[in-house]
């Protein structure tokens, strides 16, 4: 029996669970129930129960303020081995909010119950874009000077803090076939930094990653997810304006360009 096969025997022992079924959290889920998992997520909206529920899902309303949890989280919980946390820190819409207490009042609860392991979603934006662009890998320590990266980075902290089987997973700008930055880039004028490489993800990149690591074949404590090649923004978007057969966008030029480069050592 190959190692690969163990894997997959350990994995269809274990019940997971996904707090958060947005964009990335659903096509993980279906994907695991393929592979005849036992998937329990949660939603913030009632509306998207039933449907969920009827592809297989055993889904939950879940909603997580600063001061309380609304719906039933000891049942979500109840039962779980692997916790995968991808909510949204919501700091666009209202910056002020307290992601990291969020996650301390989770973490509460997820320490009574009988958790196995958790893999917190978190984000590349916990580096800061730099003159000269600087190279981060999972070794580098988040310097964000911006307040979506310093509470994102607070809420990694808490999570790894609070439980000690944590991994932190920092993908890049996520993408898929029906999700690409260059259709909201299309025709715009002025698109700042071209020559800064870009970092993006593959939504089954990010899915084949967490198979590895709730599987023990990625045993780090932090995870750089990264699949696309590091071409210069510029580069990168005119391309990818003919391949869609959208409108290029024009770029800032002579202009000082900042930027990042995420690289993942694994």
């Amino acid at each position: 029996m190959t190692r690969r096969v163990i894997r997959e025997m350990n994995l269809k022992k274990k019940s997971i669970g996904i707090l958060g079924l947005g964009w990335l959290g659903t096509a993980l889920a279906h994907h695991l129930l393929e592979l005849g998992h036992t998937v329990k997520g949660t939603v913030r909206s009632k509306d998207k129960i039933r449907k969920l529920q009827q592809s297989g899902i055993d889904t939950y309303y879940l909603e997580i303020t600063e001061n309380k949890i609304y719906g039933d989280l000891a049942d979500f919980l109840k039962g779980t081995d692997v916790l995968f946390i991808n909510i949204p820190p919501g700091l666009r819409k209202n910056p002020e909010s307290d992601f990291a207490q969020r996650m301390k009042l989770l973490m509460t609860f997820v320490n009574t119950a009988r958790v196995e392991q958790v893999i917190f979603v978190s984000s590349t934006s916990v580096f800061e874009d730099m003159e000269g662009i600087p190279v981060y890998d999972e070794h580098s320590i988040p310097n964000s000077s911006s307040n979506n990266g310093k509470k994102i980075y607070a809420a990694e902290q808490v999570v790894q803090d609070f439980f000690e089987n944590t991994t932190i997973l920092r993908p890049c700008g996520l993408i898929g076939s029906d999700r690409h930055p260059i259709k909201m880039l299309a025709g715009r004028v002025n698109v700042k930094n071209p020559n800064a490489p870009i970092n993006l993800v593959t939504r089954d990149h990010v899915i084949n990653l967490v198979k590895k690591i709730i599987t023990d074949e990625i045993t780090a404590t932090v995870v750089h997810a990264i699949s696309e090649p590091h071409d210069s923004r510029k580069l990168y978007y005119l391309k990818k304006a003919e391949e869609f057969g959208l409108v290029a966008p024009e770029f800032e030029e002579n202009v000082i360009h900042l930027g990042k480069k995420v690289v993942s050592v694994l």
